[in-house]
C-alpha cells in the first residue's frame, strides 16, 4: 500500500493521541495499541478524523505474548511496518528515593523499560525490509537530568535512552533508525498528576517551580510533541540514529 503504516503503543494517552492525530494528517495507517479498548478506540478516532487509516489492538506492553501479538497483527494487516512509536509509559509514584516503594519501582520498570525492550524485539522483523523504517522510543528530559521525587521514572527513561543507542547500532545495517524523543514537562494529564504528587494541595506552586527551571518558562504543548514525533517517525533522515532528541525549552542544558 502507498500509505506509511506502523504501530503506536500507549496510543490513548495524551502524547499518543497527539501523535495519532498528526499521523492521521500525514495519511498514515496506524495500529493503535493500548491497555483498554476504549483508549485504543479513542486513538483510532484521532487518526481517522484527520485522514488516516486506523486499526486497534488491546495489549499490555509488559506481557511478552501480548507484545508479540500486536506485532503479529501488524503482519496480518500490512505484511510489514514503516514506523514504530514505542510510547507506552507511566510516571509511577512521587516521593523521596529513601522511601520509594519497591512495588512502585518494579511497576514503572516493567512498563517503561521491559515494555520498550519487548517492543524493540517484537517489531524488528516487521521493520526489516527493502524500505527504510524508523523507530521512536518515548524517553523524557528525565532521562537526561536528575529527577528528584520521581526516581523510578527518571531511572527508567535513562534506560530507554540506553536501549535506544543499542538498538540504533544493531539495526542500522538494516536501514532502521532508532531515536528517543525526550520531552520536558508537557501540558498534559501526566504533569497534573506529577504536580499534585510532589506537592499535595500545592499543584499550582509545583507547576510554577517547574516552569522556573525551563528557560522558555512554559510547558511544551501536546501539538509540539505530536509534530516532532511524527517528523521523527515519517521524515527524519535515516542517517540520524541513536539520538536522544530533547523537546524541553532548554531545560536539559540550563
Amino acid at each position: 500500500m502507498d500509505r506509511k503504516m506502523g504501530v503506536v503503543t500507549g496510543a490513548g494517552g495524551d502524547i499518543g493521541l497527539a501523535v495519532c492525530e498528526h499521523l492521521g494528517k500525514a495519511g498514515a495507517a496506524v495500529l493503535c495499541v493500548d491497555r483498554e479498548q476504549a483508549l485504543a478506540d479513542k486513538a483510532a478516532a484521532a487518526v481517522t478524523k484527520h485522514g488516516g487509516v486506523a486499526e486497534t489492538m488491546v495489549a499490555d506492553v509488559t506481557n511478552e505474548e501480548q507484545v508479540y501479538a500486536y506485532a503479529d497483527r501488524t503482519r496480518e494487516l500490512w505484511g510489514e511496518a514503516r514506523f514504530f512509536f514505542n510510547n507506552a509509559g507511566i510516571e509511577g509514584h512521587e516521593g523521596p528515593l529513601s522511601t520509594y516503594p519497591l512495588d512502585a519501582w518494579e511497576q514503572v520498570m516493567a512498563v517503561n523499560v521491559r515494555g520498550v525492550f519487548l517492543g524493540l524485539k517484537a517489531m524488528f522483523p516487521l521493520l526489516r525490509h527493502s524500505q527504510i523504517a524508523r523507530i521512536v522510543n518515548t524517553a523524557s528530559v528525565a532521562g537526561l537530568i536528575a529527577t528528584p521525587q520521581i526516581a523510578a521514572y527518571g531511572a527508567s527513561k535513562h534506560a530507554v535512552i540506553g536501549l535506544t543507542k543499542t538498538a540504533a547500532v544493531e539495526y542500522a545495517p538494516h536501514d532502521i533508525s532508532v531515536n528517543a524523543l525526550c520531552p520536558g514537562p508537557v501540558d498534559s494529564s501526566m504533569m497534573r498528576r506529577i504536580e499534585e504528587g510532589v506537592a499535595p494541595g500545592g499543584a499550582t506552586q509545583a507547576r510554577q517551580g517547574y516552569e522556573t527551571r525551563i528557560p522558555a518558562h512554559r510547558y511544551a504543548s501536546l501539538a509540539e510533541v505530536g509534530s516532532l514525533a511524527t517528523y521523527m517517525l515519517l521524515e527524519s533522515p535515516i542517517y540520524m540514529t541513536g539520538q536522544a532528541i530533547p523537546l524541553d525549552g532548554g531545560m536539559s542544558i540550563s
